[in-house]
């Protein structure tokens, strides 16, 4: 990667975090409205479809726990383009697969790329960008992540009208991820993006903190998953919900879909260019009580109020991230790995829980689900342990 165009090193990680955001957040999404017709296709059961979306998360968990041990080895613009590869050759497999086996064995590979470009995306802006910075390069990031969702229920709508097949949606989603890693051939950073992480500084952070690592990696980590797990109940289950009770067919229900990503997409548009006074912390507590009011509604009045979720719960992942960050200071590396890949653990469970309870008591009452994590959250979020350097955290 010595030829082509040279750029700092910041625009390069700008450049490729959300270039990669950008197709992690196509195929991530495309999942959802096509659920319904990996269903039909291969003529399973909604807790057999949902062991799919547990497998997929269990090897994002497998890319972040090890993720930590390959951040010794490799630097981490490295992992992130090795991660867009495989992203490609897992979204096509899904797309080329002639079986629910072949599938599963796609979706799988397609985990672990999530896993390891999650962790590297995050951390080159955290660790790249000082905290006056931090926030809106987060905000900006992820809202990449939004402006890709809401096009996804459209490429798999479009897709599967023009191809009359279901599976194209992953197939136009792979060349995505492709075209963004020949792009990595082109452009370079002019500076290194990130030294190897010095394993004495690891083991000394990581000692000094062992007595408080239980409740505080828990907590920490718990109030950004238990909020994923409502999240991606709504992005990936909310088609499904709209054609069993609103009698709605592929094309409406996705439009419901993305009408959500607007929403989320809007929400971080916002949070990206407006500063606020209020803390962090509060913004958080205020997202989760507006996201679960909306779920309430959603479920008990309209189910328009699930799409408005997408507002309330815009701008929570990336403020999560630079809260933590903020907090554990020095030890963000380590913080905001374990978050990362403990939410993907509470997702596996989350899709298999959700599976189970669809079949048994029906998919509205699995969003249930959804109103009990956003609680959970709340108490994690609030009552974490504190460190001795942190501080307000205004935005």
């Amino acid at each position: 990667m010595d030829f082509g165009i040279r750029v700092s090193r910041k625009f390069w990680i700008l450049l490729f975090a959300c270039a990669s955001m950008f197709a992690l957040g196509l195929g991530d999404n495309i999942r959802g409205p096509l659920f319904p017709e990996l269903l039909n296709a291969f003529n399973i059961s909604n807790t057999k479809g949902s062991a799919s979306y547990a497998l997929t998360t269990a090897f994002v968990f497998v890319g972040n726990v090890t993720s930590h041990s390959i951040l010794k080895l490799f630097r981490i613009n490295h992992i992130l383009m090795a991660s867009i590869l495989m992203m490609f050759l897992g979204l096509a497999g899904m797309g080329l697969a002639s079986n629910f086996n072949l599938y599963l064995l796609a979706a799988a590979l397609f985990g672990l790329s999530i896993g390891y470009m999650s962790v590297a995306q995050n951390l080159m802006v955290a660790e790249n960008f000082n905290s006056s910075e931090q926030s809106k390069a987060l905000s900006g990031l992820h809202g990449i992540y939004g402006f890709s969702s809401f096009l996804a229920p459209l490429l798999a709508a479009s897709s599967t009208a023009h191809f009359q097949t279901w599976q194209s949606g992953f197939v136009a989603a792979s060349l995505i991820a492709l075209f963004v890693f020949m792009l990595s051939f082109v452009i370079s950073p002019s500076d290194k993006v990130d030294h190897k992480v010095d394993s004495e500084q690891l083991v000394q952070v990581e000692t000094t903190e062992v007595k408080k690592s239980i409740k505080s990696y828990l907590t920490l980590g718990g109030f950004l998953g238990f909020y994923v797990v409502a999240e991606l109940l709504v992005s990936t289950r909310l088609a499904l919900y709209m054609r069993q009770y609103n009698q709605m067919n592929l094309e409406q229900s996705s439009h419901y879909v993305t009408y959500f990503f607007i929403f989320l997409l809007l929400g971080r548009i916002v949070f990206t260019l407006k500063t606020f006074s209020v803390t962090i912390k509060n913004q958080l507590n205020l997202m989760l009580l507006g996201t679960t009011f909306t779920m309430v509604l959603g479920l008990f009045v309209h189910p328009f109020f699930l799409v408005l979720t997408g507002l309330t719960m815009a701008a929570f992942y990336p403020m999560s991230l630079a809260y933590i960050s903020e907090v554990t200071a020095q030890k963000k590396r380590s913080y905001i790995t374990f978050a990362i890949a403990f939410q993907s653990f509470l997702i596996i469970a989350m899709h298999v829980g959700v599976g189970w309870l669809t079949d048994t008591f029906g998919l509205n009452r699995a969003f249930y689900v959804g109103i009990v994590t956003l609680l959970i959250a709340m108490l994690c979020l609030n009552f974490h342990p504190t460190f001795e350097k942190e501080s307000p955290h205004a935005v």
